[in-house]
């Protein structure tokens, strides 16, 4: 069975990456004396704590980081090993200023086949741009991948939507669903692909700042076709199309998401009044696709089956650490190819 495990977090930038301090050889960092808890804790203290949380639960294929200054993408690299590959730019100059939205992907499964950074402006192309009420410059991350042993391609987006702009966030919807659909497709068109691959995946993954009640996640979701008339991606939400258990099945189901509903935590005590779902991992939606497989030609798509909140706090470690390695919480997804029916 073909499937795909990927995650999303904001690691929150670091406020001392003048000042970065070395990964120390083995073991976290320990913690610092603190006037109070739950207060934001330093990068170097949290970094470990953000990086075993993801590599606790499992494989994964594919990470989308985001709000990661050039010094914190060497610290994830470092961390997660050379199993690991990166790519990604400095919103600031499409070099290494500013913040990154990096996609890692496990480089024993995948053929790197193309990349590129759009910024969510008027102008897609020129680094640094931003339109609209953005209020900071915002990016969005495209990379194709082929599968080694299967030759199936995956679509991966990576963004971050602007913090204060309603305007750019909706805006910012519309250019991901089109320069996407255009970039892929140009990817596509060069290349040879096996008979018997797989359907294409397609994932989106981010920090949107943008709740469900917003056009900005509105405009992402919505089937309808984007203002300019170009071909484009529809996408759907892996929170609210979670296959689900439905009396007995053959293979195991969850029965909800799991964990917290809320993936905006801030530092702060559990209950805060700012908590919010605006991290997603969204599914690229096309027809069902012809896929040859043993039995002749069948039709297939890509479905969510598993998905998990994975909580941001610690304490009661050995090491005497507490508090959240981040404001954000990671999601973590599961997707499934679902054949849908012979041909």
């Amino acid at each position: 069975m073909s499937e795909l495990n990927v995650a999303t977090i904001n690691v929150r930038y670091d406020r001392n990456s003048r000042e970065p301090v070395p990964i120390p050889h083995d073991g976290p960092v320990l913690p610092t004396k603190r006037w109070k808890d739950w207060v934001e804790i330093p990068w170097s203290e949290r970094r470990t704590w953000l990086v075993d949380c993801l590599l606790s639960t499992g494989p994964l294929d594919i990470i989308g980081f985001q709000e990661v200054l050039h010094n914190q993408l060497r610290d994830l690299q470092d961390l997660l090993g050379d199993t690991y590959r990166h790519v990604g730019v400095g919103r600031d100059d499409g070099k290494t200023a500013g913040e990154y939205s990096p996609i890692f992907y496990d480089r024993t499964q995948f053929e790197e086949l193309g990349w590129r950074t759009i910024w969510l402006s008027k102008t897609s192309d020129v680094p640094g741009s931003k339109d609209w009420d953005a209020n900071l410059t915002r990016i969005a991350t495209f990379l194709c991948l082929r599968r080694i042993w299967d030759g199936g391609l995956i679509h991966v987006i990576n963004t971050h939507y602007d913090d204060m702009g309603k305007r750019a966030r909706a805006e910012s919807s519309y250019i991901i669903r089109e320069e996407a659909e255009a970039y892929f497709r140009a990817v596509e068109s060069g290349l040879e692909l096996r008979r018997d691959a797989p359907a294409t995946a397609i994932v989106l993954l981010g920090d949107f700042n943008s709740p469900p009640s917003e056009a900005g996640y509105g405009n992402i979701s919505s089937p309808d076709p984007v203002p300019s008339g170009k071909p484009s991606y529809t996408f759907t939400d892996a929170y609210t199309q979670l296959r689900t258990r439905s009396g007995i099945s053959l293979s195991p189901r969850q029965s909800a998401p799991y964990g917290p509903e809320s993936t905006y935590s801030t530092f702060g005590r559990p209950g805060s009044s700012e908590a919010a779902r605006i991290d997603f991992v969204f599914l690229g939606q096309k027809p069902s696709q012809t896929v040859v497989s043993e039995n002749g030609k069948t039709k297939a798509h890509w479905v969510a089956t598993r998905y998990a909140c994975l909580d941001n706090s610690v304490w009661g470690e050995v090491s005497g650490w507490k508090g959240r390695w981040s404001d954000h919480r990671a999601v973590r997804v599961k997707l499934e190819l679902q054949v849908t029916g012979e041909i």
